[in-house]
């Protein structure tokens, strides 16, 4: 794979407050398949001292971005939607800011959720290994059902990273579950950069609400579609004549189980 990487020394924590920075990821989502296969999206984090905004799942990186999409599957066919739209117009979004310790995050196109920014308990481990240019160091940790394997950079003192992940002494460069049903890998970073990319709350249409939901309401919309899911396989199981199977655990179903 094509790195393509800028990096200027850090004169000083100062000095490094004042830039932004801008990296690029792959993310591949298959949840309950076990491995990393499936629509491999384009994303990426822009960042500067206090904040950071993620997004991926997005109709179009506009002019930030010159990685393009690939949706592949493990036999190389492509265009698998795994039941849901590939893309939409502003994406799938994460915007941290340190300076309130809040995240803002929007879910299913139109469900956008304010919470306390989590407190993953990271363990640091001492393997080490090379990406691009540097050398990450190892961290593990559990978030909201699943094990997250994290890979991080000292030389960028920030604690943001993709996603919802963060909270480690440098920027996180690659992370996944244990079984990398969230699969998110290293494209290329720019810092500083001037790159046009804007470090912003949820963007969202002009005709969706403007509230914001909770974390216990995405937990309560998450348990509703569960529910209906497991009433609509008993009903088709009954019409078939068939056994009706245990419903998947959660863990199974969602990326985030609680």
């Amino acid at each position: 794979m094509k790195y393509h990487f800028l990096f200027f020394a850090l004169v000083s924590c100062t000095i490094f407050g004042q830039n932004k920075g801008l990296v690029h990821y792959g993310q591949i989502e298959s949840v309950s398949l076990k491995s990393p296969v499936g629509p491999d999206y384009n994303g990426y984090l822009v960042f500067n001292n206090n904040e950071s905004y993620y997004v991926s799942r997005k109709d179009s990186l506009d002019m930030d971005t010159e990685f393009k999409t690939i949706y592949y599957t493990e036999d190389g066919m492509s265009g698998l939607s795994l039941g849901n739209n590939l893309t939409f117009r502003f994406g799938n979004q994460v915007y941290n800011n340190r300076l309130k310790d809040s995240l803002y995050w929007n879910q299913w196109v139109d469900f956008y959720v304010a919470e306390k920014t989590p407190k993953i308990e990271w363990k640091l481990e001492k393997e080490t290994k090379k990406i691009a240019d540097f050398t990450a160091h190892k961290a593990t940790g559990k978030f909201r059902g699943r094990t997250y394997t994290a890979w991080y950079v000292l030389e960028i003192p920030l604690p943001f990273g993709p996603w919802k992940l963060q909270g480690l002494p440098g920027l996180i460069l690659e992370a996944h579950d244990e079984d990398k049903e969230m699969f998110i890998y290293f494209k290329g970073l720019e810092y500083p950069t001037d790159n046009k990319a804007s470090i912003t709350q949820i963007k969202r249409p002009v005709d969706h609400p403007k509230n914001w939901s909770t974390l216990q309401d995405f937990k309560d919309r998450l348990d509703d579609i569960y529910e209906k899911s497991k009433n609509t396989s008993i009903i088709i199981a009954q019409k078939q004549g068939s056994n009706v199977h245990e419903q998947k655990i959660k863990s199974e179903t969602f990326l985030e189980s609680f």
